[in-house]
């Protein structure tokens, strides 16, 4: 009887435990997206500012990066599944054109975002910290971003089911 409760017990502390999952080095990439996504904007966007192409290709490249931060960090257990198999890169650099399918009309809807900005009231546009429509297009590219991040991963994870 005794035995059976100590069993118990180890297989409660068991199952406390975090998984080795959550502490391997390839999940910390997708905590870290929306920080990777915003140093590649601010590198890309603050130094050529006087460019009209400069907003555009900021939030493409700094979107991309965040999706792709995403996907790697859910789908892939260590930098190893990545560079160890060559057709994960591979699979990977497939997955580029239905990304580009998406990063075509989040890069139109930027670029649209921010040519709305005089036509709005002012109390949309108010900036305190941050406006209200500058928080509400933070808001749709992060969660436009995380699902399709979500997405790829799901297509890596199906493919390379043991991450390789």
């Amino acid at each position: 009887m005794f035995d059976d409760l100590s069993t118990l017990e180890n297989q409660a502390e068991e199952s406390r435990k975090p998984s080795e999952k959550e502490d391997k080095p390839a999940r910390s990439l997708s905590r870290w997206s929306h920080v990777i996504a915003g140093l590649i904007f601010c590198l890309l966007y603050f130094p050529f500012r006087g460019h009209p192409w400069s907003w555009p290709v900021a939030i493409a490249a700094s979107y991309s990066a965040f999706v792709f931060a995403i996907a790697l960090g859910l789908s892939l257990d260590y930098g190893d599944d990545f560079f160890g198999d060559t057709r994960v890169p591979e699979y990977v650099a497939g997955l580029l054109l239905p990304h580009l399918g998406i990063l075509v009309p989040i890069t139109l809807l930027a670029y649209l975002w921010l040519r709305a900005i005089p036509v709005l009231p002012q109390w949309a546009t108010e900036v305190h910290r941050v406006s209200l429509w500058e928080l509400c297009g933070i808001v749709f590219f992060w969660f436009a971003g995380t699902r399709e991040g979500i997405w790829l991963s799901r297509k890596i994870k199906h493919r390379f089911p043991e991450g390789t």
